[in-house]
């Protein structure tokens, strides 16, 4: 009886999994670039990316980039050039184009959000832990 019960739930719990986004983890292997990052947390809604710090230092640029798993000229970027302190949450629009050397936007109405994976694509410490 439990795991019919546990089957149920995994399958109506599975068209929300289908929906997500993907959030790469990061490819640099950098120790001092990772330990800026880490205790950084950021989500995507609607054209919008919320990220909080808590981590252990304030940041002076953040850039974070998502790319589509099925369109590949899509490109999107969320930037925080202002700074993002410890303990701080922002949000901000992601900017989408399409191809290199464009820079007319693509509206969120044709963009497929379920196919597009994101990435910290630039951070930068601001000073050092407090």
């Amino acid at each position: 009886m439990k795991k019919g019960l546990f089957y149920a739930l995994l399958l109506a719990a599975s068209p929300l999994a289908a929906r997500c986004q993907t959030y790469k983890a990061p490819t640099n292997q950098n120790q001092y670039y990772l330990a800026t990052i880490k205790g950084l947390s950021y989500t995507y809604h609607n054209g919008v990316v919320t990220v909080k710090n808590n981590g252990l230092y304030n940041i002076a640029i953040l850039r974070i980039a998502a790319v589509s798993s099925e369109d590949k000229e899509l490109y999107g970027v969320a930037l925080f050039e202002e700074g993002l302190d410890k303990g701080q949450t922002l949000k901000t629009n992601v900017y989408f184009t399409r191809g290199l050397d464009n820079d007319q936007e693509v509206p969120l109405k044709d963009i497929n959000e379920k196919n597009l994976v994101f990435s910290i694509d630039k951070a930068t410490r601001a000073g050092g832990a407090k």
